[in-house]
């Protein structure tokens, strides 16, 4: 199963809310689509879902979803039934198809310890913490074995400690059973650890679509450049200073380098054409301010030695 989203358009009254987004997902591929709180990311999930329909545009499915094999949503609230069981509530898809009680059992089973909670089966939604929870939501939506997988902001409910060890078991989990995936959510570090392709939705429309390194180091635009993370701005002018001449990487349509801050190089030079102004420690590295001619550029280096009042040289890495 794979699938494609051809141009599609949603409109809320006189307001455009997704224009003309076009995308595919492979048989195997988990895909995340990224982008500000109410950008629309949550109306193309029920777009591909079913549960809404656009305005204008298709989706295509290579195999149509079936009774057997729908396509499920798993929604950042977790939709539990807080009266079941968490068994009762992993083989609710199997009891509404009249599966034998036994067949149900064993099906359970595999999810409860898959999904690490076979000492939670006889709990309550209300006895489980927010990552139990997803647990158990994206275990009921495996066992009906869907045809694609939606996760709608999947870390939204979840604490920061917990959120990149989900995204790689929801990887695991989405690898482990093949089953075609799109997430979408405004956790950026957690997408690019679990995605094969990540898109950019901002103002309704889908500014980008690569493969993770490719839209965060060679970013379409300023602003998907500057959605993703902190990123410098180098004008032609000063290329020769950042030793970058005849560098293609990173170049937008204005001729300007989009450069990430872990990807310019400091080396101390007493007539170096930077200096710093700023040093910041930021746990695994720390983040330097460096004024050149007038511009300050951010670079972030796990060298602590560097010190504010420092001259420079800066040079940029390509990814």
């Amino acid at each position: 199963m794979d699938l494609s989203v051809c141009k599609i358009t949603k409109r809320f009254k006189n307001r455009t809310v997704l224009a003309d987004i076009s995308f595919d997902v492979g048989p195997r591929e988990l895909v995340s689509i990224v982008g500000p709180s109410g950008v629309g990311k949550t109306t193309l999930l029920k777009i591909i879902a079913q549960l809404d329909r656009p305005d204008a545009g298709v989706v295509n499915f290579s195999h149509p979803p079936t009774k057997k094999h729908p396509v499920i949503i798993v929604f950042q609230d977790y939709v539990l039934f807080p009266a079941m069981t968490v068994r009762g509530n992993i083989g609710f898809g199997l009891r509404a198809r009249k599966m034998g009680k036994q067949q149900i059992g064993f099906q359970v089973d595999r999810m409860l310890d898959y999904f690490q909670l076979a000492n939670m089966g006889e709990h309550y939604p209300s006895q489980l913490s927010a990552g139990q929870k997803q647990r158990v939501a994206i275990a009921r939506a495996m066992i009906v074995n869907p045809a694609v997988l939606l996760l709608d902001e999947p870390f939204a409910n979840l604490d920061r400690n917990l959120k990149m060890e989900t995204a790689r078991f929801i990887r695991q989990t989405q690898q482990a059973f093949g089953i075609p995936t799109i997430s979408v959510t405004h956790d950026l570090e957690e997408a690019f650890a679990m995605s094969d392709r990540i898109g950019v939705l901002l103002d309704g429309r889908l500014r980008q679509f690569d493969t993770p390194k490719q839209v965060y180091f060679n970013s379409a635009s300023p602003n998907v450049a500057r959605f993703l993370g902190p990123v410098n701005t180098i004008p032609e002018d000063v290329f020769a200073r950042f030793q970058v001449n005849g560098y293609n990487g990173g170049r937008n349509s204005s001729g300007v380098i989009l450069a990430r801050p872990e990807n310019l190089i400091m080396t101390a030079d007493e007539e170096g054409p930077g200096r710093i102004v700023e040093k910041t420690f930021a746990g695994h590295y720390s983040a330097y301010t460096i004024d050149l001619q007038g511009t300050a550029y951010t670079a972030y280096s796990q060298d602590d030695r560097f010190m504010p009042g420092q001259r420079v040289v800066l040079t940029l890495k390509p990814y």
